[in-house]
């Protein structure tokens, strides 16, 4: 019985000790569970290396040679299966050829699929066997098919001190080093491009470097900016498939070219008249927040021995100063019982109170403890403050200005500014009074003037100066306006989105190369305008707010209506020296203009052409010619017009036939064969004749 026993509990040891391996043989294979992953990437976009393709990367992966990929069967898609521990998530990238430094890996930056920090391919969650197949460098598993592309760089470098290397395209996998790809202004304006064919579809990171520095320490920064991308704060070309532009302001972000003007300060000069004080003094000071309120700090001269003491101080445009003048290093000061409106109290002080709002500026000459001129001067200076609401605006980047006359130069030359953000910007500028003088604000520093406000058919408007306003003070002065509008309380008049169509009649008219309109709220640009019942009614539709507009038709790119102002002053403005038509419009939801005829404020009078209506008519003979032709007028004496127009409506030449020449010799031999349209305005008409360029 012992001996059973005994037996018994060993077999019961033996069944124990077999379970225990059977559990643990379990877990090592659970805890050993892989999945194969088939990598497949199509190569035949690539001109493959010598030493093959290979999966690499991320923290799995390796370096370029690690995992090699084969092509058995020779289609160009290579192939390679590796077991990896599940659930597995991690980065993967296909290079190739097996370089140590990842030169030769895909580029995905910029694509949908690239993730992390090297634009690397993301496997995630892997718990069972699978098979991903791309194109190399696409997120497609079929390639799509590759081509050329001229990309062209535009740089603005008007805020920075060139450096004498010159200015350089670099970085990314395909821009190389600083020094490698020079840029060139060949006109000298401060713009450097450099263009270059890229292989499309293309991603790419790139930057630009003000010297060919080694260690990338001269390149632009524009990290924190929209446009920086990736580790190294560089600029991106995304999905790049035909040719493309690229106008930018180095270190910045800009996408038309131009740069925003660096934080100005301004030299600000402080006038106090002490002809009228009637106690002792030796020494005038200006204290304040600009010096900590020193009392000797700002001392203040009067070299011409006029009673008028001065002292300038440089600040920062935008910057609100509280001040006073003393005497003798606080011995004596101005006292303000509060109210003035030259002063401010604020933590129970009452002191004079400037906003640093133009360029470099001088104050109003005041008296001594008052806000005027002193009475026994006979005259003085006097500040004006300029408020403009652009409530009704989007403001540009580049900011509100005030400009125009003769005083206050072109956009940009005047900033003013928003210290509180509530949207009314202001400026505050000193004359010897009285003054008079015509101004206009800008949204922008736009060099063509099409960023400044239209006044066009407005009261406030003077057509007479490019319908800019019109001051005139002899006093200090604020004024308060709208941006666009002629309210004087600095309130602005709720404007309405309104659907307006601009129609204009081309039956008397050859269409050379189609049809445009040219205006002012476009900048002066070339919209297309479609007929698309074939009544030779051109037509387009834009959404504009209630208000003045100034445009013109253009038949053919670049070649506009001709209007003279004092014979159409039923639909045209003349502002200055040009003459444009005006529309008006209302606050009703849509609105169309008239169907006039082209280059016309009346509709069309049939098709008899305006050869019949004017008397006016020219010829060219031959139509047909290898370069000289020429042109023969009829029935008017007037200077014509002539534009030489390209089938593509691309203006190739325009110049003026003088009053009484009725013959001119037009010579093409130097322009490629081709259909051309001659176009002749005189008079208010127009006609267009066809000529064909032969060799």
């Amino acid at each position: 019985m012992v001996v059973k026993a005994n037996s018994s509990h060993k077999i019961n040891q033996m069944k124990k000790i077999n379970l225990l391996f059977m559990m643990l043989a379990v877990g090592l294979a659970s805890f050993a569970q892989t999945a194969s992953v088939t990598f497949n990437v199509d190569m035949s976009a690539e001109d493959v290396a010598e030493s093959g393709v290979f999966v690499a990367g991320g923290d799995y992966f390796g370096a370029p040679g690690a995992y090699p990929m084969t092509d058995d069967d020779g289609d160009g898609i290579y192939t390679i299966a590796i077991d990896l521990p599940v659930p597995f998530t991690g980065n993967y990238i296909f290079t190739n050829g097996a370089c140590g430094d990842f030169s030769c890996k895909e580029n995905l930056a910029g694509s949908e699929c690239a993730d992390g920090t090297w634009n690397d391919r993301l496997l995630s969650d892997i718990i069972e066997d699978t098979s991903v197949t791309f194109c190399f460098g696409q997120c497609s598993e079929s390639c799509v098919a590759t081509g050329l592309a001229m990309v062209t760089w535009n740089l603005n470098m008007e805020n920075e001190d060139v450096s004498p290397d010159g200015v350089f395209l670099a970085g990314g996998i395909d821009f190389g080093a600083p020094g490698d790809n020079p840029m060139t202004d060949e006109d000298g304006d401060g713009v450097y491009s450099i263009t270059l064919e890229l292989t499309t579809p293309y991603n790419g990171n790139y930057t630009f470097t003000n010297g060919a520095c080694g260690d990338y320490s001269c390149k632009e920064d524009i990290a924190g900016q929209d446009c920086a991308d990736g580790t190294w704060n560089d600029r991106l070309l995304s999905n790049i498939t035909e040719d493309h532009v690229v106008n930018t302001c180095f270190g910045e972000c800009s996408t038309d070219g131009t740069c925003s003007q660096p934080a100005e300060t301004a030299i600000v000069t402080f006038n106090v008249d002490m002809s009228e004080y009637t106690g002792d003094f030796g020494m005038v000071n200006l204290s304040g927040s600009l010096n900590g309120w020193c009392g000797d700090c700002n001392q203040m001269s009067d070299d011409d021995g006029d009673g008028v003491y001065t002292t300038t101080a440089e600040l920062d445009l935008g910057e609100t100063v509280e001040y006073k003048f003393t005497l003798d290093n606080w011995a004596q000061q101005e006292e303000f019982a509060g109210g003035e409106e030259c002063t401010s109290t604020i933590d129970g002080f009452t002191n004079r109170t400037f906003t640093v709002g133009a360029m470099d500026e001088a104050l109003a000459t005041v008296c001594f403890n008052s806000c005027d001129a002193c009475e026994s001067s006979g005259g003085g200076s006097y500040t004006v403050t300029f408020n403009v609401n652009m409530a009704n605006e989007d403001v540009s980047e580049e900011g509100v200005f005030i400009a125009g006359g003769a005083d206050f130069g072109v956009p940009g030359d005047n900033p003013m500014l928003d210290a509180d953000g509530d949207g009314i910007y202001s400026a505050t500028f000193t004359y010897d009074a009285p003054y008079s003088g015509y101004y206009t604000f800008t949204n922008g520093a736009c060099g063509d003037w099409s960023c400044k406000e239209n006044l066009a058919g407005l009261p406030c408007g003077d057509p007479g100066n490019f319908n800019d306003r019109f001051l005139e003070v002899s006093e200090n002065t604020t004024l308060s306006t709208c941006f666009g509008q002629c309210t004087t309380d600095g309130s602005c008049e709720s404007t309405a989105d309104v659907a307006v169509t601009f129609r204009v009649d081309m039956s008397e008219q050859t269409v050379a190369g189609g049809v445009f309109l040219h205006a002012a709220f476009d900048g002066w640009g070339a919209i297309p305008m479609n007929d698309d019942d074939g009544d030779s009614i051109y037509e387009t539709t834009q959404t504009l707010a209630s208000g003045n507009y100034e445009f013109l038709y253009q038949n053919g790119e670049g070649v506009n209506e001709v209007f003279d102002g004092e014979n159409f002053t039923e639909c045209t403005i003349t502002s200055g020296a040009f003459t444009n038509r005006l529309l008006t419009v209302g606050s009703e939801a849509t609105q169309a203009t008239d169907a006039y005829c082209y280059n016309s404020c009346a509709a069309c009078e049939g098709a008899n052409g305006l050869d019949e209506i004017s008397g006016f008519d020219f010829q060219l003979i031959p139509s047909v010619t290898t370069g000289n032709v020429e042109m023969r007028f009829a029935g008017v004496q007037s200077a014509k017009q002539v534009s030489i127009v390209s089938f593509t409506g691309a203006l190739i030449h325009a110049f003026q036939v003088p009053a009484n020449e009725n013959v001119f010799t037009l010579d093409l031999s130097g322009e490629a064969t081709g259909v051309y349209f001659i176009q002749v305005q005189t008079e208010g008409f127009g006609l267009t004749q066809k000529l064909l360029k032969v060799n």
